[in-house]
């Protein structure tokens, strides 16, 4: 089994995805660590999505199995997520998990600001920038800048 297996949670039910959901995609800005059943059934409401804030609840504690289509497709609009992993589809599953962990780390890494910048550089000096990345991740991996493990301690999603 991978380290990526192993660190994988089971999500066998619909309220441990959607739960999951909640705890992993974070509101932008880093300032909380997830968002509120509020701000989903606002958010849902706005995008013409009809879900009552006790049915949301009744399906994070899985009292509640068997949503509408509609409610499914909102939630996974709502969190940037494939309709199948709210599904169960295995597959589906396995893929947002890596997603939502590469999301994490990128914001971690803050490489969407680098790449933001970088974005705004015509074509020439963005290769000459990946070429600098390169050479330093070359030289960070073979040990020749002397540095030791990530500061971030290889984080899970």
């Amino acid at each position: 089994m991978s380290e990526a297996q192993a660190d994988s949670p089971a999500l066998d039910s619909l309220a441990e995805r959607i739960n999951y959901l909640f705890a992993k995609v974070t509101p932008e800005g880093g300032g909380r660590s997830e968002y509120t059943g509020q701000e989903v059934i606002a958010w849902l409401r706005e995008h013409g999505y009809e879900l009552s804030a006790s049915h949301l609840s009744e399906l994070r504690r899985g009292i509640k199995i068997n949503p509408t289509m509609r409610v499914i497709d909102g939630l996974a609009r709502f969190f940037a997520v494939r309709v199948g992993f709210l599904h169960g589809d295995p597959d589906a599953v396995r893929d947002v998990i890596a997603e939502l962990r590469l999301r994490r780390a990128l914001r971690e890494a803050q490489v969407t600001d680098i790449a933001a910048r970088v974005a705004g550089l015509d074509p020439a000096q963005r290769h000459a920038v990946a070429d600098f990345i390169t050479q330093m991740v070359y030289e960070q991996g073979s040990g020749s800048t002397g540095a030791g493990s990530s500061p971030a301690g290889g984080a899970n999603a």
